[in-house]
């Protein structure tokens, strides 16, 4: 039986048989969570990115490039490098410098998982660091987590503000994210949406929302989503103004949660008891507020 598109078990059943699959681990090289391929153009998320002669943390350094400099991927190494628990390959580069293209190495690690640009405002974020692993008690498991950080750069590549957190989803490979408009919500400018997960079933997909007011970025609630095809599935709906359904100066977060009975229906097809569950936050221009 396929996986339906429920996407995310809660992170507890999760952990009872989820395969360890790491993105940024030692030996977890085909799980690369840049998916970075010769010709696509990505930017530079660390303070500063040196730009080496040759790929490895011993070679030359010959160049280096701010935040939010772009580069195109023309070759990915073989061999990981490790930082700050990240482990991931050597990328062969090229870029501009002033009106020279120029070639070199760069640590993908350097380089932002994402990038999105309104107006004159670039977000890029990227991976802070992998979180080492607590000693897990017996009989638990102990996922792995990210520290992600998302910042807002000007047009000269000037840092306005930046927000920072810890994935909650065990198993982590994937990671997206888009620009939803203002959805309503005076004084936004811009919403940055960044999903994180693992893109298979069982795993749970994260959705981390922040409102830019063109000056500052503010935390907005989030959502999960989790499924497993004829067992069980956890889905949150968020809704803003602007939607059907939508409500002025509203967030509403729908929330329903299935389970599968013991006896299938007539054709064999699992049938679920079904919880639901409704939240409104008010949103007083700066921050989403739950009501009771």
């Amino acid at each position: 039986m396929k996986c339906k598109n429920w996407l995310p078990l809660l992170a507890v059943l999760v952990m009872s048989y989820a395969p360890q699959l790491h993105a940024q681990s030692a030996g977890q090289g085909d799980y690369n969570a840049w998916e970075a391929n010769p010709g696509d153009t990505f930017y530079v998320y660390g303070r500063m990115a040196n730009v080496r002669s040759q790929a490895g943390a011993d070679a030359a350094v010959i160049d280096s490039l701010p935040c939010g400099a772009p580069v195109i991927i023309q070759e990915q190494g073989k061999e990981l490098y490790a930082l700050k628990n990240i482990y991931a390959p050597w990328m062969k580069v090229k870029y501009h410098s002033g009106a020279i293209l120029k070639e070199g190495y760069i640590w993908e690690g350097l380089l932002a998982l994402g990038s999105y640009r309104d107006q004159d405002t670039r977000f890029v974020y990227g991976m802070e660091k992998v979180l080492a692993k607590r000693e897990p008690k017996p009989g638990q498991y102990e996922p792995e987590q990210w520290l992600i950080r998302l910042k807002a750069l000007d047009a000269g590549g000037q840092l306005l503000d930046e927000r920072e957190w810890k994935t909650a989803s065990p198993e982590t490979s994937m990671t997206s994210g888009k620009l939803l408009g203002d959805m309503g919500l005076p004084p936004l400018r811009n919403i940055v949406r960044i999903s994180v997960g693992g893109g298979a079933c069982a795993i749970p997909a994260d959705y981390y929302y922040y409102g830019w007011t063109g000056a500052g970025l503010l935390p907005l609630p989030g959502k999960t989503e989790v499924g497993d095809a004829g067992i069980y599935y956890f889905v949150e709906t968020l809704l803003f103004p602007s939607e059907p359904g939508g409500q002025p100066g509203k967030i509403i977060r729908l929330t329903e949660e299935g389970e599968a009975r013991d006896k299938p229906g007539k054709n064999g097809e699992p049938v679920f008891k079904v919880r639901k569950k409704r939240q409104v936050y008010h949103w007083d221009g700066a921050k989403a507020i739950l009501q009771k």
